[in-house]
């Protein structure tokens, strides 16, 4: 191990020069149409799927859960892992992991509360319009993740491609 060779400065400052990536979780949350659940952030332009920053301390299934509440108002149970996704050199953001899970499918009534703080609204879109609403990369993370629904494997992405 490192930290046998190394005193308590010395290990602090070699973590600290090791890559940091950010993480972050979704769910996949679908209608009995098949239709995707996507928000409408205030922060910026375009749509998201729910979900968001991994905290300190969190697994990312545990992070979508929280996240997913917070934003929706839905305690749902967090399905498999459809698809994981590296986001590299991305500016100012840096790198990072996206985890895509299966949020289900949701009965048509079910009331959608939004997170008014973050989100100005929500809507159900059919899988052929998503790429209409969302940044390319995204469109191809929700894709690869509606087709790991459909064949039971997940998918990995570099930069929302496979």
């Amino acid at each position: 191990m490192i930290d046998s060779y190394l005193s308590a400065p010395e290990l602090a400052a070699f973590i600290a020069t090791l890559p940091r990536r950010r993480l972050a979780a979704s769910a996949l949350i679908r209608d009995p149409e098949g239709r995707v659940l996507l928000v409408q952030p205030n922060y910026k332009q375009g749509w998201e799927m729910p979900g968001g920053t991994v905290e300190a301390g969190e697994d990312p299934r545990t992070g979508c859960t929280r996240e997913v509440l917070e934003e929706v108002g839905l305690d749902l149970p967090v399905g498999r892992l459809l698809v994981v996704e590296h986001g590299t050199s991305h500016g100012i953001w840096g790198d990072s992991t996206i985890f895509l899970y299966d949020g289900g499918v949701i009965p048509a009534d079910t009331a959608v509360t939004v997170q008014t703080e973050e989100l100005l609204g929500y809507r159900f879109v059919p899988a052929a319009e998503v790429g209409t609403l969302v940044m390319p990369g995204l469109a191809n993370r929700i894709a690869a993740g509606l087709d790991a629904l459909a064949d039971g494997d997940t998918r990995e992405l570099v930069n929302g491609r496979g």
